[in-house]
């Protein structure tokens, strides 16, 4: 299970020339502490792409109430899944949420203005 932190952190020089995004969601512990709410910062905000994840965690229900985590996973257009280590709960984590990606059709749009319609002024 150590492998994977180190894994993790071996994709972050991959990522590492995008623009970051933010990340609201809900995470599962597999450590007993169950269901939390996560804040992230993401590696990259371009949708379709893979991501690395630096993270805070609140566990409402358990007795170890907050987790640091390091994860990867895939955004996708405004949100995103991660799975990763969470380091203050020892155990894996995988989330799900709302991210702020940027949409592929809004910086692919042209900014051109429409062609006149025929018979305008001075026809």
């Amino acid at each position: 299970m150590k492998l994977l932190p180190l894994a993790l952190l071996g994709l972050l020089p991959l990522t590492a020339q995008a623009d970051p995004a933010a990340f609201v969601g809900i995470s599962y512990s597999f450590g007993g502490s169950g269901v939390g709410i996560s804040v992230k910062v993401l590696s990259d905000d371009e949708e379709d792409q893979a991501v690395a994840a630096l993270g805070a965690t609140y566990y409402p229900m358990a007795a170890n109430k907050f987790g640091i985590d390091l994860s990867a996973g895939y955004a996708f257009d405004d949100a995103a899944v991660l799975v990763g280590w969470d380091f203050l709960q020892k155990s894996v984590q995988v989330s799900a949420g709302w991210a702020d990606i940027e949409d592929d059709d809004s910086s692919n749009s042209s900014t051109t203005a429409p062609a006149p319609a025929p018979g305008g002024p001075g026809a």
